[in-house]
């Protein structure tokens, strides 16, 4: 997207009536994305926390770099349903054990909450904990915990014996082959080749093979349970079949793009800087509104006061006040062009000059570096693999959006 068409999303998104359900862009045939979206999706995101605190221009950015992340996804999502990857034999595999696994859990939960600390022993834990309320949080928590393990073994036990479940764990002493039963009962099968697959060699693991079966066992029967119970799970059955369609997708991508390991030993060769590690520095900052008030800083932290307290009463930057100061690990190049320049030669510990940038006047000092490095292909195996997958990902993201384009409807929502 060309730079002054992402602007113009930014400062128009930012404008818009907060958290109606309008689409904001549609995508391709039937895909779009609404504001309520957006702002599940930007409450569920790493940097939620730190949000508030952040300008209204940083603020614009990251909402328009969400939704254009969300029309993405959406673009390939519609890809990989015209590729028929929901209808593949793995899909429907992985959505059934999903599904499996998502019902079992329910079933504990549901279990679990049946447990209530008795009023005789709540009375003890009171006054054991003698008015800590978070020790006795802790207490009831490790009572019911400790009881819980007993009522599951107890119930799954009643499970187990209504469904009339046998195993056959003696059939690992010959040759098991994959449609050697290991455990059946009402409704119930499981086979070798369910667990292991067919192209595995080498000797059975036997014991783990028993485990895994007897894990099968409780998972189905519990999952059952639950489902007899008609309980609603199709929203996250949904989100989970449209996370797996995409994965798919990109899965067989990934395959296509890098076929051997000579692909991605080839691709490290022709691009060698991806050896190289930034150095990173562990820095506090504290930024001020005025170069009178940064030299004040500055003075009061030559002599012997803590940046960090007072970044914490002081600073301009609302989530380096919240952190009083404390910036965490950034990378070499992270930092605007000024403080780059800046704190390039500056020594752990050292008090930098006053910089100026369209934030404010700052005072940085260092407190930890990790020096730069230069890595070989084994240390940075992972790295060059990202590195191609990014690469082949834009040329074929550029073809999915032209494909399934995007109809942006930011403006019609814009109040001035």
């Amino acid at each position: 997207m060309k730079e002054a068409l992402y602007t113009f999303l930014l400062l128009s998104l930012f404008n818009t009536v907060a958290y109606a359900d309008k689409v904001l862009v549609k995508i391709g045939q039937s895909g779009q994305v609404t504001e309520q979206q957006l702002e599940a999706a930007m409450q569920a995101a790493p940097f939620a926390t730190q949000f508030p605190a952040m300008d209204e221009k940083d603020q614009a950015y990251l909402r328009g770099d969400m939704l254009l992340r969300m029309a993405r996804s959406e673009a390939l999502y519609q890809e990989a349903v015209a590729s028929g990857k929901n209808k593949s034999v793995v899909f429907q595999k992985e959505m059934s054990n999903f599904k499996t696994a998502l019902l079992a859990q329910r079933y504990l939960t549901n279990l679990r909450e049946q447990l209530k600390v008795p009023e005789q022993m709540d009375k003890q834990l009171m006054e054991q904990t003698k008015g800590n309320a978070d020790a006795l949080i802790a207490a009831r928590s490790a009572y019911i915990a400790k009881n819980f393990v007993a009522l599951k073994t107890l119930d799954i036990s009643l499970l187990i014996s209504q469904a009339k479940v046998k195993t056959y764990f003696e059939r690992l002493d010959k040759t098991p082959v994959t449609d050697t039963v290991l455990a059946e009962g009402e409704g119930l099968s499981i086979k070798y080749g369910d667990l292991i697959p067919n192209n595995a060699q080498g000797k059975i693991d036997k014991q783990r093979i028993i485990e895994k079966v007897n894990e099968w066992v409780q998972l189905i029967l519990t999952a059952r349970a639950v489902d007899e119970k008609k309980e609603n799970i199709n929203p996250q059955l949904q989100e989970y079949a449209r996370n797996l369609t995409t994965r798919l997708l990109l899965l067989e991508k990934e395959k296509q793009w890098i076929p051997n390991k000579e692909t991605l030993t080839d691709y490290f060769q022709k691009h060698p800087k991806i050896a190289y590690i930034p150095e990173r520095r562990q820095i506090g900052q504290i930024v001020l509104e005025s170069q009178q008030q940064a030299e004040e800083m500055q003075g009061r932290i030559l002599a012997g006061e803590s940046l960090f307290s007072l970044a914490g009463q002081y600073s301009i930057d609302a989530y380096g006040r919240q952190r009083s100061g404390d910036m965490g690990w950034l990378k070499e190049g992270d930092a605007s062009k000024e403080i780059e320049a800046a704190i390039k030669t500056l020594k752990d510990n050292e008090l930098s000059e006053i910089i100026k940038t369209d934030k404010g006047w700052h005072l940085i000092v260092i407190v930890n570096r990790k020096p730069a490095e230069w890595k070989d292909f084994a240390a940075i195996k992972d790295r060059v693999r990202q590195k191609l997958i990014a690469e082949k990902m834009t040329d074929y993201l550029q073809k999915v959006m032209a494909k399934h384009p995007l109809e942006w409807k930011i403006n019609e929502h814009i109040t001035l």
